[in-house]
C-alpha cells in the first residue's frame, strides 16, 4: 500500500515494489514540481532503492522514461554488491597491508627454518663418531655384546 506524504502544498504518493510503474512516473514528475530536476531526482533514485519494482525495469517504455529522464537505476544494484564486496574484502582481508606482510614474512620463516635445520643437522654430524653409527645396526650392538 502505497504511503502519502504532503509538504506545504504538495502532496505525494510514495511509490512501493507492488505500485504500478505509471506510479513511479507521477512520483518524479511531482518531485520535480517541488523541488527541481535535480534534488528530485536524487530522491526518486532513494526511493527507488528501497522501494523500486524490478518488473518496472522490464518494461521499454519506462526504461525510455527514465532514460529522457537521466534516471540509471541499473547501477543502484552494482555499487550495493561493489559496496558489499569491498566491506568483505576489508573486513577478511584486513586490509592491503597484511598481504606484504605475509608476502616477504612467510618466505623468510620458511628459510630461517631451513638454516636452523641446516645447523642442527651439522652439529648432529660433527659429533658422530664411527661407534655410533656401529649402533645403528645390528651387527654392531651385536659386537657390542661380545667385546664386554
Amino acid at each position: 500500500m502505497s504511503k502519502s506524504l504532503t509538504v506545504d502544498t504538495y502532496s505525494f504518493v510514495i511509490p512501493e515494489k507492488d505500485d504500478p510503474c505509471d506510479l513511479w512516473i507521477t512520483y518524479f514528475e511531482g518531485l520535480k514540481k517541488a523541488v527541481g530536476h535535480h534534488h528530485a531526482k536524487t530522491l526518486w533514485l532513494v526511493t527507488w532503492k528501497s522501494n523500486g519494482s524490478t518488473s518496472c525495469t522490464t518494461r521499454p517504455s519506462f526504461t525510455t522514461w527514465m532514460d529522457k529522464q537521466n534516471l540509471d537505476v541499473s547501477n543502484i544494484a552494482t555499487r550495493t554488491i561493489s559496496d558489499l564486496s569491498e566491506i568483505q574484502g576489508n573486513f577478511f582481508g584486513l586490509g592491503k597491508n597484511l598481504t606484504k606482510v605475509v608476502a616477504i614474512g612467510i618466505p623468510a620463516l620458511l628459510i630461517a627454518l631451513l638454516i636452523g635445520i641446516l645447523v642442527i643437522g651439522k652439529k648432529a654430524v660433527d659429533s658422530t663418531d664411527i661407534e655410533d653409527l656401529k649402533m645403528l645396526t645390528p651387527v654392531g650392538r651385536a659386537s657390542k655384546l661380545l667385546i664386554k
